[in-house]
């Protein structure tokens, strides 16, 4: 009797299954029948995306100081100094006798003229730099002057980078003016040898022992990177865009192009591609002549945009589009403006917000339409026991209902 009354049980459960089923399907306003599967679904995300050049580098000295003999009124005497050796400001460099005490006289006198003419010119360029400083817009917290603070904030980098290039000439300059004065001194007081200083810090590179001019080359202590660009390169690359640093594999060092030659470093042949040469800036580097180093050249960059993969978005013509997953549990058709892509992320203009969900891959559901409820599998990944406790019963009957009766 018990054998029976389970047998029954069971052909009644069964026949009730396949009776709701089969009710469900054909029902002309079937939830079943209008819902798509959504396997692939994922959040937009808030990222910085960076389309990189990637370049080799060498490490030069930053510039190389010339220094000339002028045998008219004096003759070469002997160096004080050899190559490799390293100098400072104020190093004697090598001696000279005057041979015309007043005709030397005058060229260093010209000389100062010139030089002091020079730095004139420099600290007016440095007062005027610093004028532009302050008319640059003040920082705002209101939201909607931000592009403003971040233009005007670089444009403050840019100037107070060209401000301390200015002060490090002008002490250079004051430094030569100062050598030429003591051979002056020296000269009012009678005395025929007569000692050149060194107004730079750096590396003696050269000695022309044949008394040739350049006398003397030193390579400054500072240093920058260069790289070679190619014919499109060189179309692309301009001064002032930011680059990142790394030699040896270790912590990368903020950077800037600071010059981008528009003639080639070799002379331009039919066989063979032209390279131009760049300089990279870098305020806190220490490194060696000659070391090499990677440099990743930040083409473009978007900070902090909404992005998501570019297999995600639809394109109707010249209109793009996401499927977004709402929180009624359809999907809607929503318009979107793209902006940077870069290694198959693409940024969201205006559309989406960050955190929202969408389908990942459109294209794999041919049912996808616009105000379609979906369903996806369970993510165990994404459960949490406290989401539960907020769910209303019948709801979560009616839901466990339709992903068994699911039609595949």
């Amino acid at each position: 009797m018990m054998k029976k009354l389970i047998r029954y049980s069971i052909v009644t459960v069964s026949l009730v299954f396949v009776g709701v089923n089969t009710y469900l399907i054909e029902k002309a306003d079937s939830r079943v029948d209008r819902e798509v599967r959504i396997n692939h679904w994922e959040l937009s995300r808030q990222e910085t995306l960076r389309d990189m050049l990637y370049k080799p580098g060498v490490v030069i000295p930053e510039e190389d100081q010339y220094l000339y003999f002028n045998d008219e009124s004096a003759t070469f005497k002997k160096f004080l100094i050899k190559e490799g050796e390293q100098v400072k400001s104020g190093t004697p460099l090598y001696e000279y006798e005057v041979t015309d005490q007043y005709q030397q006289r005058d060229v260093l006198k010209s000389e100062v003229e010139k030089l002091e003419e020079d730095a004139s010119n420099i600290k007016d360029a440095i007062s005027e730099l610093s004028k532009l400083v302050t008319s640059l817009p003040s920082p705002s917290s209101d939201e909607k002057d931000a592009p403003i603070e971040a233009g005007a904030l670089q444009s403050e980098y840019d100037i107070k980078r060209e401000m301390v290039s200015k002060q490090l000439e002008a002490e250079q300059l004051e430094s030569q003016i100062k050598s030429l004065e003591k051979q002056i001194a020296a000269i009012d007081s009678y005395e025929t040898t007569l000692t050149v200083e060194s107004s730079v810090s750096g590396t003696v590179k050269s000695l022309s022992h044949e008394i040739q001019n350049p006398l003397v080359t030193i390579a400054s202590d500072s240093t920058v990177v260069t790289t070679d660009l190619t014919e499109q390169e060189v179309d692309e690359v301009e001064e002032n865009l930011n680059v990142r640093v790394k030699h040896d594999g270790k912590k990368s060092l903020d950077g800037v192009i600071t010059k981008v030659d528009r003639l080639p470093k070799a002379d331009p042949h039919l066989k063979t591609e032209s390279l131009y040469p760049a300089e990279v800036q870098v305020q806190e580097a220490k490194w060696r002549p000659g070391q090499h180093v990677s440099l990743s050249i930040i083409m473009e960059e978007a900070k902090d945009v909404v992005t998501v993969p570019v297999s995600a978005i639809e394109k109707v013509d010249d209109q793009a589009y996401l499927w977004m997953m709402m929180k009624n549990g359809t999907v809607k058709k929503r318009k979107i403006e793209t902006g940077l892509e870069v290694d198959g992320r693409q940024a969201i203009t205006s559309g989406v917000k960050a955190g929202e969900m969408y389908v990942e891959e459109p294209e794999e559901i041919t049912a996808l339409k616009d105000q379609t409820r979906f369903i996806t599998a369970l993510d165990w990944r994404r459960l949490k026991i406290r989401d539960f406790k907020t769910l209303d019963r019948a709801d979560v009957y009616t839901n466990l209902m339709l992903g068994i009766l699911e039609r595949k």
